[in-house]
């Protein structure tokens, strides 16, 4: 269930993040989209993945080791909706220039982390998740 100041909170989140710097582990991604849904719904589905890797490789070893695939660690917060059915709050799986990618649906926009802090950005979701 959305918080009652979800909105006031997930803006938030998304303002503090603009200027923060890509860093493995401590701000990359799926911490940001796990920030925002803690943020709508009190929800944090990176909780067993904070402070426990550094790198890529290693956020790819542990994310194999505990859920097997991105699709499959928001799949045990969240339940998937279409894309078209998507709301502020939301979160999308992307395939970017580097790779997958997981950004958050706001102001009609998804927003996502690059290296100097969180921007708007041009995807098209292979998946996407209802944060509630």
């Amino acid at each position: 269930m959305r918080k009652r100041d979800w909105t006031t909170q997930l803006a938030n989140t998304i303002k503090a993040a603009t200027e923060r710097p890509f860093s493995w582990g401590e701000f990359d991604c799926c911490l940001f989209a796990a920030d925002c849904a803690q943020a709508v719904c009190g929800v944090d589905p990176a909780e067993a993945y904070r402070g426990r890797y550094s790198s890529e490789v290693g956020a790819k070893r542990l994310l194999n080791k505990l859920h097997g695939s991105l699709e499959a660690a928001w799949d045990a917060c969240f339940f998937r909706i279409q894309p078209g059915l998507r709301q502020r709050g939301d979160i999308a799986l992307y395939e970017g220039p580097n790779g997958r990618g997981v950004a958050v649906f706001w102001a009609d926009e998804f927003w996502s982390v690059s290296p100097d802090g969180v921007g708007r950005i041009e995807c098209e979701p292979l998946t996407m998740w209802r944060v509630e």
